[in-house]
């Protein structure tokens, strides 16, 4: 990742596709939605970084092919805690 960041802007799919790798995933064999999945967490994850939860929460629900604005159980959860 820090490849990435001397470039500057970060691409999400690089960002997925590096959090793969070093999770042990090989994303050139994988099918389309687990690589788009890997994608998302990229995204996710620079939303992350820049501190906006809700649009992490909004990525990885429409990743896991939750549709309206329902948030998962668990992240409504952690945030009553």
């Amino acid at each position: 990742m820090a490849e990435m960041q001397k470039e500057g802007a970060l691409d999400h799919r690089e960002v997925g596709h590096e959090l793969a790798r070093r999770s042990g995933v090989n994303l050139t064999r994988a099918r389309k939605g687990v690589v788009r999945l890997w994608e998302a967490r990229g995204l996710a994850l620079i939303a992350l970084v820049c501190g906006d939860e809700d649009e992490v929460a909004r990525i990885m629900a429409h990743a896991r092919g939750r549709t309206g604005k329902t948030k998962p159980p668990a992240i409504d959860a952690a945030k009553e805690h």
